[in-house]
């Protein structure tokens, strides 16, 4: 469309007001270059007691840098294309071949080629690295044994404050815990936020959806002391806040519709998943029952078939992980999957890099490879695969079976009809056509048949499958878990040690039991499976290790889980980093408010309130004075807590790309609130290609964008454009960026331009052009307008109107453009887009 001069850099200007931010990513190198360069790189380039060759060393950026006998940096950062390293492992010239022994596979070679681009970054050397092992005495120094994180979880008592100190600024407990560290550093908490401020922020937080004006005006009238305890209420009750709290949950687990990475086939069931996980945030299924079923679903009992089929669909959470299917080396896939899930469930329950100890200890926190290996044998000794093809295919499972009897029998008996079908059809077309009464008995039959197979049809349950696991390794002999020996160097080929089956030591201690029983290798298997595997196992250990994790005296579960539930609260965690609680993670900036809400997590309270309760936590943040705060700047409080690490005011956020869709369409009043089911276009294990992945006829839905598919390696552009998760990782925290193009995007998207249009035709209903204008500002920001912002957009409107006389003179059609444009601008405002 046209837009007046002028426009474009008004909106600019208005989405540039707020900060950006991005997250550093030293995983990306733990995981991915450290293990590269240590296996195929270190023999010739800086392996201890080895002559290095050329000169050049690859053990720390600064010899990197260094460059070799030559002088030339090994890497350029930021420039892959003038980097010798990368000249090197593509084998484009003849006299720089490197490895010299065979050339790094085309996804070692994109590893390294984004982390040059990406600034060649190494992680932090101030950073100490974790000691070697020790091979006696105790395994870790009292220094690793004391770090926070790994501590029980303590009970502190909320500090007290006299009424006339508090002012009136303490709730609930939160508040003092926040006040205490306010009063330490002689500062003091934001002002309350007013009512339209506070209820526009609370419906966001829980429904990702604008109030209505009647909302609004409901609390604005309420003046009982419980008038915001009642909107929280409603708002937990609302279906829209599973929606809003499950896409939180869907980034931690790096859903997809897509399996994404060398072939992207469509995961046609994985939608069950995440109804799953709505449904159960909607129904407030208790977090550590809602972490068995995500990790043991198959394992644990079922009360009902519904509940059957839930606890098998929540193990989706364990398939939908991305995969190389068409790696030619079936075993290191197998592992590289069970690597992709450990390392997922390491950081989405217990905020640890469990995955960056495949090829060494971890560098900086005490997790021995050991302690990986055994981990990652309850994920070898889970079944995650069909079959092991050229390109291998995900397991699927029939949640309906063990069938009924009866069940069972009709579908044996719908199988031989169908087979007498075919049978007498090939009998009717070798009958002459003169034998008609042959002919005629045998189409008589066959229709009989035919008619019999339509109603059993009919009267038998629909087939379903979905993406689920069961205990039982695709990998090795029959179906047997068995332990691993530890991977030199990552590399199967190479085994050590045998590592039985024991939870990271660190935590739980150095002395502890196998938690599943095993038996010594059978005598007539070969010795090549030491290769693989160590003593046979009687179950995978999928029900031992969520047991572990889901027990509240661990040290982790609840922290991570209560600090990821602070994190959309308030903009930021207690620990910044929500996925990380190790050494190069943040520390807490209020450890004793991330205790004391563990607890009260972990714990029933006196009113009867179920232990592990999501809503109950939702409640008790949002009904404190410090949730309520208005985010009114102060300079001195800025200049002392420029981050405002210790919650002096609230952050004002940019909502994230779900929100702003899903609020234009509620606006235009164009929303459908359908729930639940599928909009992927291609069929299951279909290959999702870029032309279907840009389809219209996926994303032309109205309804909440929690519904659209995620396709692997093409993202919707509207998610694109506003930070939408990475969806091959485990991550929960997003990026918020401010760039000019997110501007552009919203004047000239033809999603955002219909919504607009939309919009202006539902206000414009209110009567006369003040009226439309009022009417806008309350549904798109909860607030009346003022009267030079009533002035200003009935001139706006004016001369757009004006601007289009030459190219459109029906007035009528002038008009509706000019509101239709008008409103688009509401739409690209800092107001809109941000929540204060």
């Amino acid at each position: 469309m046209t837009v007046p001069s002028g426009r474009a850099a008004l909106v600019v200007a208005v989405l540039l007001l707020a900060p950006s931010a991005a997250p550093a990513n030293d995983e990306f190198f733990e995981k991915k270059i450290r293990p590269l360069l240590a296996n195929k790189c270190l023999n010739c380039h800086g392996a201890p007691g080895t002559k290095v060759k050329g000169g050049l060393k690859l053990t720390s950026r600064a010899e990197m840098m260094a460059g070799g006998d030559a002088g030339t940096p090994a890497v350029k950062p930021g420039a892959p294309d003038e980097s010798l390293l990368i000249k090197a492992v593509l084998y484009t010239d003849e006299a720089l071949k490197m490895p010299p022994k065979g050339k790094l596979s085309d996804a070692e070679i994109a590893d390294l080629t984004k982390w040059v681009k990406g600034g060649a970054k190494w992680p932090n050397e101030t950073v100490k690295p974790a000691p070697e092992p020790k091979t006696n005495g105790p395994l870790f120094t009292p220094e690793q044994k004391a770090f926070w994180a790994f501590q029980p979880v303590k009970a502190p008592a909320p500090p007290v404050f006299r009424d006339d100190k508090a002012g009136g600024r303490i709730k609930n407990p939160i508040d003092a815990f926040v006040l205490a560290k306010l009063t330490e550093k002689g500062l003091a908490p934001a002002p309350p936020a007013d009512r339209r401020t506070l209820i526009r922020r609370v419906t966001f937080d829980l429904t990702g959806l604008p109030p209505t004006p009647e909302e609004v005006d409901a609390y604005l009238k309420d003046d009982s002391a419980t008038a915001f305890e009642k909107v929280v209420d409603r708002l937990l009750a609302s279906p829209a806040y599973g929606e809003r709290w499950g896409r939180h949950w869907l980034d931690v687990t790096r859903y997809a519709d897509s399996n994404g990475l060398d072939e992207n086939t469509a995961f046609g069931n994985a939608w069950r998943y995440r109804d799953y996980v709505i449904k159960s945030l909607n129904n407030d299924k208790p977090y550590d029952r809602f972490l068995k079923e995500q990790l043991a679903g198959d394992l644990l009992p079922a009360d009902s078939d519904a509940a059957r089929l839930d606890q098998l669909t929540a193990t989706g959470f364990l398939t939908i992980g991305p995969k190389v299917l068409a790696e030619p080396d079936k075993q290191k896939m197998l592992l590289d999957i069970a690597d992709e899930q450990l390392d997922t469930v390491g950081k989405a329950f217990m905020g640890l890099t469990l995955g960056c100890a495949r090829c060494h200890d971890h560098k900086f926190d005490p997790l021995p490879t050991r302690d990986y290996y055994s981990l990652l044998a309850v994920f070898t000794s889970t079944r995650t695969m069909q079959n092991l093809n050229t390109v291998a295919r995900a397991f699927e499972r029939d949640p309906n079976g063990p069938e009924k009897p009866e069940v069972k029998a009709d579908r044996a008996k719908l199988a031989r009809l169908k087979k007498d079908v075919r049978k007498l059809e090939n009998d009717f077309s070798k009958t002459p056509e003169k034998d008609k009464e042959k002919r005629a008995e045998i189409h008589t039959k066959a229709e009989a048949a035919r008619a019999e197979i339509k109603t059993l049809e009919a009267a038998l349950p629909p087939p379903l499958t979905i993406l689920a696991v069961e205990d039982g390794s695709a990998a090795a002999y029959g179906t047997q878990g068995r332990n691993l020996y530890v991977q030199v160097r990552g590399t199967y080929t190479m085994p050590g040690v045998e590592a039985p089956p024991v939870f990271p030591r660190i935590i739980a201690g150095e002395e502890q039991k196998p938690f599943v029983p095993v038996k010594p290798n059978p005598a007539d298997k070969p010795e090549a499976n030491k290769i693989r595997f160590g003593a046979l196992r009687e179950r995978s250990g999928r029900l031992e290790l969520a047991n572990w994790l889901a027990d509240p005296a661990h040290p982790l579960t609840a922290r991570v889980m209560v600090n990821r539930v602070w994190q959309h609260h308030f903009g930021e965690g207690l620990v910044r980093t929500p996925d990380n609680f190790g050494r190069l993670g943040e520390r807490p900036t209020h450890p004793e408010l991330l205790d004391w809400l563990a607890l009260q997590f972990t714990s029933p309270d006196a009113g009867g309130g179920a232990a592990w309760s999501l809503k109950r936590l939702h409640k008790l943040i949002l009904l404190s004075a410090t949730y309520q705060m208005s985010c009114t700047h102060d300079e001195r409080a800025a200049l002392a807590d420029p981050d405002n690490r210790l919650l002096w005011r609230f952050n004002r956020r940019r909502l994230e790309a779900e929100a702003v869709r899903d609020s234009m369409l509620a606006l235009a009043g164009t929303l459908d609130r359908t729930t639940g089911g599928s909009l992927l276009s291609s069929g299951n294990f279909d290959y999702v290609t870029n032309d279907q992945s840009g389809s219209t006829a996926k994303y032309d839905s109205l309804r909440r964008s929690i519904y659209l598919p995620v396709i692997r390696n093409n993202v919707f552009d509207f998610f694109q454009a506003f930070d939408f998760v990475e969806p091959h990782v485990s991550n929960g925290k997003r990026a918020s960026t401010v760039i000019a193009s997110q501007a552009l995007f919203l004047l000239n998207n033809p999603f955002v331009t219909a919504q607009a249009k939309a919009f202006a035709e539902v206000v414009r209903r209110s009567g006369d052009d003040q009226e439309g204008v009022k009417a806008a500002y309350l549904r798109a920001f909860a607030r009346p307008a003022t009267d030079e912002e009533v002035s200003q957009a009935i001139s706006f409107v004016q001369r757009y109107d004006l601007a289009l006389t030459e190219k459109e003179p029906n007035a009528t059609a002038r008009r509706t453009k000019a509101w239709a444009a008008w409103c688009q601008v509401l739409f690209a405002s800092s107001e809109f887009v941000y929540v204060n």
